[in-house]
């Protein structure tokens, strides 16, 4: 007995497992199509390669070492032209060589290697939300088929539902037609309804069909007519507007970039201070009276600053400027639509709502018409025609509830995408 109870116990649990294995929500298949979208992995990539680039940036500020040689053969040389007192005059080869090894080391450089390590900075997380930005309108797409596939469901279940009650009712029509209450004909306007009915409910699985394929492309999962898409609650804030857009970001940082390239260009305007030292050997050596091949070195230190380059630095100067005023309109004209485009969704979340509070009032009269139709058909009292122009009546209005619920849940859902809420 407690082996069969444990086994019992064990398919409950596998069961139940089972079907929540068929269930998908509305944040996995966002998750998913982030994961299987390619421009995902952009993001590391624009990280990895900054990384490379602030590295050749930094070199900057690390010894410059270059390795240099030449060999020469010239046809005339310097001569003394006076002969010293007991020692011989020196001979300065024609066929000449030297290598050497030059170090230039930056001691101060006004701050301009720093500075374009900022601009590369900047370049970088504005490369990742332009990217972001790109991955928004996916997950937008994803919350349209996901409300349009759950609008499917929602429309199915109404037509079986129809189809159940006519079939029912259909029943009780042909046990009135043998008793002779109504006509042949009211089984037959009802068995034209429930074809029909059919034809709708062919449609709208149809439909879905073509949205989950699409579904499926986008997020990688597989997905199985067994597949229960779960209607998520989404809560959000319409009493305060705040804009988290990637789009919006990338205009502080761009203004931050500018700023950024202006230091760059004042750091251009400051002397800078080099150490520099020569190593090498050849023939000759510095001093070109000593025969023979000798060792050589030089060290010592350089000031370079270019104090005045017709007022390129000014002009440059003002290019920020008029291109931080340029970004800044760009901004608040995005600002400005956005906040436009917010006020539309806020319409339309509270007409939907006002929508559905009407919709239930609907649909409690058009089933208290329907079962007074109902019973008038089955009293011989009403013909089959208007009993199934009131059931098509009841049915319309449901889908019309289901269509305002997912407008509203939609609209919800498109004022958090327009707010950065996604």
């Amino acid at each position: 007995m407690r082996y069969r109870s444990f086994i019992a116990s064990l398919f409950v649990v596998l069961f139940t497992q089972a079907k929540a294995q068929q269930a998908l929500t509305l944040d996995e298949c966002l998750g998913a199509a982030m994961k299987n979208n390619p421009l995902s992995a952009q993001n590391e990539i624009y990280a990895s390669s900054s990384d490379l680039q602030q590295k050749n940036i930094n070199n900057g500020k690390l010894p410059q070492l270059n390795l240099n040689g030449q060999a020469t053969y010239q046809n005339e040389v310097i001569q003394l032209l006076v002969s010293l007192p007991n020692a011989p005059a020196p001979v300065i080869p024609k066929a000449q060589y030297k290598m050497s090894v030059d170090a230039n080391q930056l001691i101060y450089g006004g701050g301009a290697i720093n500075a374009q390590g900022t601009i590369e900075d900047f370049s970088r997380q504005i490369n990742q939300l332009n990217n972001d930005a790109e991955l928004y309108k996916m997950k937008e797409r994803i919350n349209q088929l996901y409300f349009s596939i759950l609008l499917s469901d929602l429309n199915a279940e109404v037509i079986n539902n129809t189809i159940s009650d006519l079939s029912g009712r259909l029943v009780k029509v042909k046990a009135s037609v043998k008793e002779g209450v109504l006509l042949p004909s009211a089984a037959d306007v009802l068995q034209a309804e429930i074809l029909k009915a059919g034809q709708r409910l062919l449609d709208v699985k149809s439909q879905k069909q073509a949205l989950v394929s699409s579904m499926q492309v986008l997020t990688g999962l597989t997905i199985s007519s067994n597949t229960q898409f779960v209607e998520p609650a989404i809560n959000v804030d319409l009493s305060t507007y705040t804009n988290l857009r990637p789009e919006f970001g990338v205009f502080g940082l761009m203004q931050q970039k500018l700023e950024a390239t202006r230091k760059l260009t004042i750091a251009k305007e400051r002397p800078r201070l080099y150490g520099f030292g020569t190593a090498g050997y050849g023939n000759p050596g510095y001093n070109m009276f000593k025969e023979g091949s000798a060792f050589f070195c030089t060290v010592g230190a350089k000031v370079s600053w270019n104090f005045w380059n017709w007022n390129e630095t000014r002009r440059e100067k003002q290019i920020v400027d008029l291109s931080k005023t340029i970004i800044e309109n760009q901004k608040n004209a995005y600002d400005l639509a956005n906040k436009s485009q917010v006020q539309q969704y806020l319409a339309d979340v509270a007409k939907a709502d006002e929508l559905l509070n009407s919709d239930e009032e609907i649909i409690t009269l058009r089933k208290s018409i329907t079962r007074s139709s109902a019973s008038q058909l089955e009293n011989g009292t009403l013909t089959a025609s208007d009993f199934v122009t009131d059931q098509l009546a009841e049915e319309q209005a449901l889908l019309t509830r289901n269509l305002h619920k997912m407008q509203l849940l939609q609209s919800k859902a498109l004022y958090k995408a327009a707010t950065g809420g996604l």
